[in-house]
């Protein structure tokens, strides 16, 4: 069976050689960071996660290739059992370095590159145009490294979501959806709202098995879930088998200096201890944040009261850009909106791509029967 927390999202460094204007770590090209060493970053993250069941492990930064020491990052996770991921925008990527990660790891890599449209809105938030990342998309492809698209959704790309969503549909790509936070700038206008997330997101996210089921609101009906999983969810309080929803609880992530939230768009807001000052498993079972966080009995409001609580869980990093606190209702859910009919036309939508779904979790060894 899986562990509660299977997936590490890791920020090993926050500098980084691109400007984009509105970066979730607060990186840019004009700071320098100091980076926690090699050695810590094993002793104190890398082999305590892995004890404790964390099997994937995700290398963001910044640019985690700017790290001098990425060679042996990527060797020392190989080494562990993980299975690697590596975030990044791309501009290192180059034949050089691709068939040196190549050499360390072999074919057991994931690269997520991000795509947050084919318009001139993806330069105006990635700093970058589409094409410079289509390329090096292509240049990843002749080393047989599975590939992942990241979306992040905003008002500044609602209108053209769903021509993205054909577009790396076309190039036979999953993709997650990110939602947009001010992690660290002031652009709360930029963020989703219940409007548009009921009239351009969903209906492109709900249509599609996208790679990761990792959007609400997710209307899986919780017999269901438990049938294909195995899970008895009023027990263990939270799907990770695979997980649905939001993610918080099968997903953690960790920041450059170490803090630990229970999802990447809460880093430097929220954290449950810093893992270089207190041990990972302390911070992940015995902190009130984790503790709380993973038991969607404490989800307060209608996420508390919904047909879909376990299944579903509303988006705790909404909640809290929206309202300060992380168990609130998610304000951006229209599901109270919504007639009986299209409630059960949008059952019936997740329930086939979480078929789907459970075919590729299966393949991606994020499920245990």
């Amino acid at each position: 069976m899986l562990s509660k927390f299977h997936t590490l999202y890791f920020e090993t460094t926050r500098n980084c050689n691109f400007n984009c204007k509105y970066c979730s770590s607060g990186s840019n090209i004009d700071k320098m960071f100091p980076d926690i060493s090699y050695e810590k970053i094993v002793k104190h993250v890398l082999e305590p996660a892995y004890e404790l069941g964390t099997r994937f492990v995700d290398f963001s930064g910044g640019e985690f290739l700017l790290r001098k020491d990425f060679s042996q990052l990527l060797a020392k996770a190989h080494e562990l059992g993980y299975i690697i991921g590596i975030a990044s925008n791309g501009s290192m990527l180059t034949d050089k370095n691709l068939e040196k990660i190549q050499s360390i790891v072999g074919e057991n890599l994931i690269i997520s590159l991000g795509i947050n449209s084919f318009d001139l809105a993806n330069a105006e938030t990635r700093d970058v145009e589409t094409e410079y990342t289509l390329k090096i998309l292509e240049r990843i492809k002749k080393y047989n490294f599975r590939i992942n698209v990241s979306v992040t959704i905003g008002d500044y790309n609602k209108g053209s979501f769903f021509k993205t969503v054909e577009n790396i549909r076309k190039m036979y790509l999953p993709f997650n959806r990110i939602p947009f936070v001010p992690r660290n700038c002031n652009a709360y206008d930029l963020m989703i709202n219940k409007e548009s997330l009921r009239d351009y997101f969903h209906p492109e996210l709900v249509k599609y098995f996208s790679g990761q089921v990792s959007y609400t609101p997710y209307m899986l009906p919780q017999e269901i879930y438990e049938k294909t999983s195995g899970q008895n969810l009023n027990i263990d309080q939270i799907p990770i088998n695979p997980g649905v929803g939001c993610w918080v609880g099968a997903y953690y992530a960790i920041n450059a200096e170490g803090e630990v939230a229970p999802c990447p768009m809460f880093l430097d807001h929220v954290s449950g201890g810093n893992v270089y000052e207190k041990p990972l498993k302390e911070i992940l079972f015995e902190s009130e944040l984790f503790q709380k966080i993973t038991d969607r009995r404490h989800l307060e409001g209608k996420c508390g009261n919904c047909k879909y609580t376990y299944t579903c869980g509303g988006c705790r990093v909404m909640a809290y850009y929206y309202t300060g606190n992380v168990y609130a209702e998610d304000p951006t859910c229209f599901i109270n909106e919504l007639s009986d009919e299209e409630i059960k036309e949008k059952e019936k939508q997740t329930i086939s791509s979480f078929k789907n779904y459970v075919r590729m979790a299966k393949f991606g060894h994020i499920f245990h029967k």
